[in-house]
């Protein structure tokens, strides 16, 4: 029997912050590897077409701080998912570029998530692939993941995952070093739960098409533990020693109402 793969080790181990803990102690980790076992264990030996856009290579397009400690010169990832997925050809997008990774069954791809132009150019590079996962785990920004999705759906196998990142990491239309049309787009966690709640996108939005979403047939959000806080920490002290806490002091909160990750199914 084949021991049991633990993709939340094979993260560690390769400087993705997928796992329990991030490339250095000056990075945390965002433990989505517990939810992507969840869903892509039972058939990892059956994924044959891989994609994650978003590869945390430093470059000319993009410093990427995640590419330092375990992790240093980025693509910590997709070393970990060629390793979970033994049989798969593993595709690899980022803004920068990333031929450096690029081995036996990893190929990278030099796109841009904001360009229509970029990611068409892209789908017709892998025209004759129908991805089983593909993962956005790029810049994180509504308009650039509304786009792709829309985009890259197509690409997409009957029956295959599409899971987006950090739904909450940015606005619509801003980095992390400025700011731009901030009421572009609604942010793609209201929509798909509006899609979720009544069948329907409406608003603002950067989808090329709304067509893809007649072939979703399953959606989930997850959402994720956040860290403690110094003043929750003082609050259930003052509350342990007033004999009012005892199982509090540690305990870590869930938004709920928040979720990072959402998981699409393409209709068989």
């Amino acid at each position: 029997m084949e021991k049991f793969m633990q993709l939340y080790q094979l993260a560690n181990n390769s400087g993705s912050d997928k796992g329990h803990r991030g490339p250095s102690n000056k990075w945390s980790a965002n433990n989505y590897a517990d939810v992507y076992q969840a869903y892509l264990a039972p058939n990892r030996h059956q994924v044959q077409w891989f994609c994650e856009i978003g590869l945390g290579v430093p470059g000319p397009n993009w410093s990427s701080e995640i590419a330092h400690g375990a992790n240093d010169g980025g693509g910590g990832s997709v070393r970990m998912w060629a390793e979970f997925f033994p049989n798969a050809q593993i595709h690899g997008v980022d803004i920068n570029p990333a031929t450096h990774l690029d081995g036996a069954r990893i190929k990278t791809y030099q796109v841009d998530q904001s360009s229509d132009e970029s990611l068409e150019a892209f789908k017709g590079k892998v025209s004759e692939v129908l991805f089983d996962v593909i993962i956005d785990d790029g810049s994180h920004i509504a308009d650039h993941q509304q786009l792709t999705v829309s985009v890259l759906w197509e690409r997409l196998r009957p029956g295959g995952l599409y899971f987006i990142e950090d739904l909450n990491d940015l606005l619509p239309g801003e980095t992390r070093r400025k700011k731009h049309a901030p009421d572009l787009v609604e942010p793609t966690l209201f929509h798909f739960q509006r899609f979720q709640e009544t069948g329907v996108i409406t608003g603002p939005h950067n989808f090329k098409t709304l067509d893809f979403l007649d072939s979703v047939d399953y959606m989930a959000f997850h959402a994720f533990p956040v860290t403690q806080r110094m003043d929750d920490l003082v609050r259930e002290a003052i509350r342990l020693l007033a004999g009012r806490g005892g199982r509090g002091l540690l305990r870590h909160e869930y938004h709920t109402k928040k979720p990072r990750l959402l998981v699409l199914r393409k209709a068989p």
